[in-house]
């Protein structure tokens, strides 16, 4: 068999995974589908074999996700909405304005989309793309038209609002949390801290952390990543202790996925803002996402 291109799974497994985590139904997947159950549980399956994970429990009633199953779902269900947008604005030659949002992969997948839902169903003639990098934006050479960043807010050339601020505190699984005596700064410099490297994000990191705290950490022992989810999701297998950005992350700690470390607890200088470039007059479809944006909150 040759090679998928993209190495992804067949789109038909895809399709019929997303329609059942939606119902939580394998009948009503079926039904949307216009196939029969049989074949819905074939293709889930197939597909939970190719990943290597279960992506559901069967239950009584239905079927429920597991973590795996919720995370593909996230990405799968924001990927189709796209693909969707885009075919029907090219199928109807749409001319409508398109607001285009920049984040990083981080506030993309931990803040910004899990909002983005109820603003399309607000206002389902706003058309809308993404552009997720953990490189900078600037304003005054893309075609971005709003970014999400964390910082001071103040920069040349653009407009900013501020959205929130933060608090940053030291996150682990709670199996880690139980197995471990964590007291002290002393105590939290002996572990394995789980350490962003390579993005240029502003945020803070161990080192000024620990100096917000007044400890000097010459040497950090732990694994060293270039994605926030991805250092997330080994904080919760226990590899070690990740900072919880605690806005960004309130899904995880709401069920129980990490726990904060308690006795700790630092707020960053900036704050995450929305911006926009003072040298393009706000059109009433950019204002729109914007203002809902900030109301979001």
């Amino acid at each position: 068999m040759s090679k998928r291109y993209y190495g992804l799974p067949s789109l038909t497994s895809l399709a019929v995974f997303e329609a059942t985590a939606r119902h939580l139904s394998l009948k009503q997947a079926a039904s949307e589908l216009n196939v029969t159950p049989g074949a819905v549980s074939h293709q889930i399956k197939a597909l939970e074999s190719e990943v290597g994970k279960p992506l559901f429990k069967r239950i009584h009633r239905g079927v429920e996700l597991t973590q795996a199953g919720e995370e593909l779902h996230f990405v799968l269900a924001s990927s189709f909405a796209q693909m969707a947008s885009s075919i029907d604005m090219i199928s109807s030659g749409a001319s409508e304005p398109t607001i285009t949002i920049g984040a990083t992969t981080a506030v993309a997948g931990l803040w910004l989309m899990p909002r983005m839902g109820r603003f399309l169903q607000a206002h389902p003639d706003v058309r809308l793309n993404h552009r997720v990098s953990d490189t900078p934006f600037d304003l005054a050479r893309t075609d971005v038209d709003l970014v999400v960043r964390y910082g001071s807010g103040r920069r040349d050339g653009e407009h900013s609002v501020k959205l929130f601020s933060d608090t940053v505190v030291p996150v682990c699984s709670p199996e880690f949390a139980e197995n471990h005596v964590v007291q002290s700064c002393e105590d939290l410099l002996a572990q394995p801290l789980l350490q962003l490297e390579g993005l240029d994000t502003g945020w803070l990191g161990w080192r000024g952390w620990f100096a917000e705290c007044g400890v000097d950490a010459p040497r950090i022992i732990g694994p060293k990543f270039n994605n926030y989810t991805i250092a997330l999701q080994a904080a919760e297998q226990g590899a070690g202790i990740a900072l919880g950005w605690q806005r960004l992350i309130d899904r995880y700690l709401s069920a129980q996925r990490l726990v904060v470390l308690p006795g700790f607890r630092v707020t960053p200088p900036g704050a995450f803002y929305l911006s926009w470039s003072s040298k393009k007059e706000p059109d009433s479809s950019l204002a729109l996402v914007r203002d809902w944006l900030v109301h979001a909150v």
